[in-house]
């Protein structure tokens, strides 16, 4: 049995885990866990080798939750990315419709304070036009 804190993602709250030896695998501990799952089961088996956890084998369920879990995570970051974007890019209209104010923001200024890829992408408009 071993602890979470030899697992990346230290932010996990503290659990242990049965660690299955990599070598004691075998096509039929396989099919017994699926029976397992099929049955309802929904224990997970963690293998790796020197009882250090390195994979996990889940029920489907569970797998499909954390997908949706990841793209809704993926979404909103995603939507918060394109927001800042929009916001500097009307940021920069705004700067470029008043360029007599001496210390407006160039386009290029702009791209410049952007992190990568917004910055490449931006560059690369202004080369295009």
């Amino acid at each position: 049995m071993t602890h979470n804190d030899r697992v990346p993602g230290g932010s996990l709250p503290r659990f242990t885990v049965n660690v299955v030896p990599t070598s004691r695998i075998s096509g039929e501990y396989l099919g017994g866990l699926l029976q397992r799952y099929r049955s309802g089961e929904i224990k997970p088996l963690i293998f790796g080798d020197d009882n250090v956890p390195e994979a996990a084998v889940i029920p489907f369920e569970a797998f499909v939750r954390l997908m949706r879990s990841d793209h809704a995570a993926y979404v909103g970051k995603e939507t918060e990315f394109q927001g800042e974007v929009t916001r500097r890019v009307q940021e920069s209209d705004l700067v470029r419709d008043t360029a007599a104010s001496a210390n407006g923001m160039t386009l290029e200024q702009l791209a410049e304070g952007l992190d990568e890829p917004a910055r490449s992408m931006m560059l690369r408009q202004l080369d295009d036009e």
